[in-house]
């Protein structure tokens, strides 16, 4: 267990900041600013306003059990999944933060399954009986 974190410690450190890194098949970016960082993941690119309408819903139950929060890119093309850390200044400070933000986009792109792929009536049912899960921790 000690080998594991001294790798992953020595992984975090060559991790650019302020530039996506993929992880698990992820997205992900550390944004260093005086006071913090913002961590952050792409969710989905080139998001439509449906799509966006779909995820937002989806996310509510998911913030009952995570700190992350969504987000636009500056172009407004990419839908983000962010978390400020305050006082964070690299990705050895956030190794903690990183696993629990990568654990929610998998819960959340579980739940995007079901809209996408399910008639709106069994896709409500699916989606209920989920964040019924989720809320009992399950």
């Amino acid at each position: 267990d000690a080998m594991q974190i001294v790798e992953l410690e020595r992984t975090l450190k060559t991790f650019p900041l302020d530039e996506p890194v993929s992880i698990d098949g992820e997205s992900v970016y550390l944004r260093v600013d005086l006071d913090g960082a913002e961590l952050g993941v792409h969710f989905l690119e080139s998001v439509t306003d449906q799509q966006l309408q779909d995820v937002l819903q989806l996310g509510f139950q998911s913030a009952m059990e995570f700190d992350a929060g969504w987000a636009l890119s500056s172009d407004g093309n990419t839908l983000l999944l962010t978390q400020w850390l305050p006082g964070a200044r690299d990705w050895t400070q956030v190794s903690e933060a990183l696993e629990q933000l990568l654990n929610q986009v998998e819960v959340l792109r579980t739940l995007e399954v079901f809209t996408s792929t399910k008639t709106e009536q069994n896709s409500s049912r699916d989606e209920q009986r989920v964040r019924s899960k989720l809320m009992k921790g399950e």
